[in-house]
C-alpha cells in the first residue's frame, strides 16, 4: 500500500534562500531512493514563506527507511534554524 505524506513548513523570513537550497537537496536525494514514487515541493502563492512538501512512498517500510537516511536526518537537524514553526506532517489518503 502506498503512503502519502504532506509536510507544511513555515520559513523564517531571513532563511528563505537557505531553505530552498536545502529542500532541493532533500528532493534530489529522496527521489533517488528505491521506495520513493514522488516527491514534490510547492511554495504557497498566497502565503509568503509557506512551503508544502508532498511525497509518495511505495510502502510504510520505504518511508521508515527514508526517515533513517543521512539526508533526511540532516534536514531535520537543520530545520529548526530555518523554520519559524515545527514542521506539520500529515498522512494523506488518496480518494481518486
Amino acid at each position: 500500500m502506498n503512503i502519502s505524506i504532506m509536510a507544511t513548513l513555515m520559513c523564517k523570513a531571513d532563511a528563505e534562500a537557505a531553505l530552498q537550497v536545502e529542500l532541493k537537496k532533500l528532493l534530489k536525494a529522496s527521489l533517488a531512493e528505491d521506495g520513493c514514487l514522488a516527491y514534490e515541493i510547492y511554495e504557497c502563492n498566497d502565503e509568503k514563506y509557506k512551503y508544502i512538501v508532498i511525497d509518495l512512498w511505495a510502502s510504510e517500510d520505504a518511508l521508515n527507511v527514508h526517515q533513517q537516511t543521512p539526508h533526511y536526518k540532516y534536514f531535520m537537524h537543520i530545520a529548526p534554524a530555518l523554520l519559524a514553526n515545527p514542521i506539520e506532517i500529515k498522512p494523506l489518503t488518496r480518494l481518486v
